[in-house]
């Protein structure tokens, strides 16, 4: 799984390499689903950089309150499932962030480790967004985060990692043309070994509420504590 990703610096570059609008945004260290996350997506020929709620919803789901959606997607028999299905074919979105977070379970404690780009430059994460009418309200799009097994370097700290799309792979992604599972294929594949590297951070990570630059520093010196997975998600 992908449940926290960062956007402070260098995501900008792909935005603009693409060619999409730029966005006043603030530098976020810690972003968690079930709140909203910068994309980029096309829709009637436009490219938009925009935040989606990050928790996928169907469009034909029930609108319930306070329902989190889908933070992540498994590529493996992504045509398969009808929650992902459509979208998968037609609404494909790509969010730019400077690196993700990810836990070791080593027996009780959850270790918290920070992946960015080995080349220390951005990374393009492969999504997907839908379109919910909601009753009343305005409309909701939402989007979750594709993933698939791990390259030698996130294996070390979990079994899932997310889609990277490369530089030539990018303006296809955002393409609005309807992707068979064949041609879907291509763009579902493991990023290569020693394309990423990871250090240790902090346990504040943890934390939604903490947002700053200190949780991307690697941890030097620090006693383990043992962390439970509640304390993922307060």
């Amino acid at each position: 799984m992908c449940g926290r990703v960062t956007q402070f610096s260098r995501w900008e570059e792909i935005v603009r390499s693409l060619g999409a609008p730029a966005v006043a945004a603030a530098a976020r260290y810690n972003i968690s689903p079930g709140t909203p996350l910068l994309s980029l997506r096309r829709e009637q020929g436009r490219l938009l950089t925009e935040p989606l709620f990050w928790g996928f919803t169907p469009a034909w789901a029930a609108p319930e309150a306070g329902e989190a959606g889908h933070a992540n997607a498994r590529v493996e028999g992504i045509f398969e499932k009808p929650t992902f299905r459509d979208a998968a074919r037609l609404r494909r979105c790509l969010v730019p962030v400077d690196g993700y977070y990810e836990w070791k379970t080593e027996g009780r404690m959850k270790l918290p480790y920070y992946f960015r780009a080995a080349d220390g430059g951005p990374l393009a994460f492969a999504g997907l967004w839908s379109l919910q009418v909601v009753p009343d309200g305005p409309p909701r799009r939402s989007l979750c985060l594709l993933t698939v097994a791990p390259n030698r370097e996130a294996g070390e700290v979990h079994s899932r990692m997310p889609v990277l799309l490369p530089p030539e792979k990018r303006n296809d992604w955002l393409s609005e043309r309807a992707l068979d599972p064949e041609a879907f294929a291509a763009f579902a594949v493991t990023a290569p070994d020693r394309s990423l590297a990871m250090q240790r951070v902090s346990a504040d990570v943890n934390r939604v509420s903490v947002d700053a630059p200190h949780l991307v520093e690697a941890l030097r010196g620090a006693t383990d504590q043992p962390d439970f997975l509640g304390d993922l998600l307060g």
